[in-house]
């Protein structure tokens, strides 16, 4: 009997699912032109306000948690605090905000987001300490720059969007080499940046390809359904020209009587003669047939309805949320509501954790700490009050016990922001609970005693006279 070969180990990485040809400063054709993309999301309006809803839900207020550690010496209780504000002085400088916000709304439109990490280059430094050199009248070639210039030098020192619609993926069939921001007016403009310049951000990533992919793309043709809809209501009433009858005239006419018709008609067209009377002379048979008459109610509203809403429902927005757009049409329980609510929360919340790993993983483990997005979902901050309520008796019971805890693990416990935090120890005495006058008091063993002593007493009492009803 043969034994059991062993496992087989594969220590190559899986490849890339392309098609594409790596050429020569040439990155992987998108599956649609993203310029043509942007134009169309940028002319939709619902595309605008489902676009603004998400990034403004997703980039709230950030703040920074320490994960430095003290190599060496007594605990310094200001470590922390000093590298958290080193963190929000980087984040001020850059306008991160403002500049997540914008990888968020090329996030949501392509289905990718490129963020640019700026460090100064080894030549740079070099130079910085060259200069240095000279100022200090020291010759001879720079052995240890790192005396004339702050570490800073050494980090990242600025952050920049780069448009999504400008960049190109170069790979090979193993691992992506460069990301290339190809110029839109001079190919010597272009930039090819490494990939650990580069912050790539996925909105889904779907069947192992280098570029993200978005619902805007798929939902492509439900876009301009809605343009062309709206392109057809505004021609509609705006185009004086348009044919709504047809003046049939027979009989043998000159052209001069057809141009004097056609001038009465251009006349009685005007708003202020629409309701008068129109004469016309001669002899010959005139007939009028309709072509286009206006309807009171919009022209084809429930295929513009599909469209919104098939738009919306590939970004799992909730209905209530389109009932300014679509008023009566759309409808929905309570209950419905709150359970669509509670899905576009999740989803939230999720691309939230997303942005946070993403950053904190590729920049912000740099800065030792890691950056954190507010939930603002109102049903989550009573979620979280409710879950404090229970950690601060847990916490009491840790201290009625002197559980051998830091102070460390009950601020994580509670979850209280550090910026919130004031210096000093936690107190770990428990107070004794004040009792209402209203409530009955805890017995204790002299209590039981005394109770019992009385009906003993009251034994004799009771069989002399019993009690009514005995």
């Amino acid at each position: 009997m043969l034994g059991r070969l062993p496992p087989i180990e594969s220590k190559e990485r899986p490849v890339i699912n392309s098609t594409y040809i790596p050429a020569p400063y040439m990155g992987e054709p998108r599956s649609l032109d993203l310029d043509t993309l942007v134009y169309w999301v940028k002319k939709t309006p619902e595309c605008i306000g489902i676009i603004k809803r998400i990034a403004t839900d997703i980039v709230t207020e950030y703040d920074f948690i320490s994960v430095a550690s003290q190599a060496s010496g007594r605990p310094n209780k200001s470590f922390h605090k000093k590298v958290e504000e080193k963190a929000h002085l980087f984040a001020e400088k850059n306008f991160l905000r403002q500049k997540l916000l914008s990888a968020v709304t090329d996030w949501i439109i392509t289905g990718d987001a490129y963020i640019w990490m700026g460090k100064v280059s080894e030549k740079q430094i070099s130079e910085i300490a060259a200069r240095k050199y000279d100022e200090l009248g020291i010759t001879g070639d720079v052995d240890d720059a790192s005396t004339f210039y702050d570490e800073d030098w050494n980090g990242i020192n600025s952050i920049e969007v780069v448009p999504s619609s400008m960049v190109e993926i170069y790979h090979d069939d193993i691992k992506i080499n460069k990301y290339i921001q190809k110029s839109k007016t001079n190919p010597e403009n272009d930039r090819r940046f490494d990939p650990d310049e580069i912050i790539h951000a996925k909105f889904l990533d779907i069947d192992g390809k280098v570029y993200g992919y978005s619902p805007m793309e798929s939902s492509f043709t439900a876009i301009k359904t809605i343009n062309a809809i709206q392109d057809y209501s505004y021609n509609y009433f705006a185009n004086g020209v348009k044919l709504d009858r047809a003046w049939l005239i027979s009989g043998s006419v000159n052209q001069t009587y057809i141009d004097k018709l056609e001038s009465m008609l251009k006349k009685y067209k005007s708003v202020a003669k629409a309701r008068g009377d129109l004469v016309i002379a001669g002899g010959d048979k005139i007939s009028v047939e309709k072509l286009n008459e206006a309807s009171e109610e919009m022209e084809y509203r429930q295929l513009a309805i599909n469209a919104v809403g098939r738009l919306a429902f590939a970004f799992n927005m909730p209905a209530d949320i389109l009932s300014a757009i679509l008023g009566v049409d759309v409808k929905g329980t309570a209950m419905g509501s709150d359970i669509e609510d509670a899905g576009y929360n999740r989803n939230i919340i999720q691309s939230q954790k997303y942005w946070e790993n993403i950053m904190n993983s590729q920049l912000w483990d740099k800065f030792k700490v890691h950056m954190t997005l507010e939930r603002t979902f109102r049903q989550d901050q009573i979620r979280q009050i409710q879950y404090q309520t229970q950690a601060v008796t847990f916490a009491e019971f840790l201290f009625k016990h002197e559980y051998p805890v830091s102070d460390e693990y009950i601020h994580s416990l509670l979850q209280i922001p550090r910026k919130f935090l004031n210096e000093g120890t936690i107190k770990r005495e428990i107070e004794v609970q004040m009792k209402s006058p209203l409530q009955a008091p805890v017995k204790g063993g002299n209590s039981e005693k005394f109770a019992d002593s009385k009906k003993k007493q009251q034994e004799p009492q009771e069989r002399n006279n019993p009690p009514i009803g005995s």
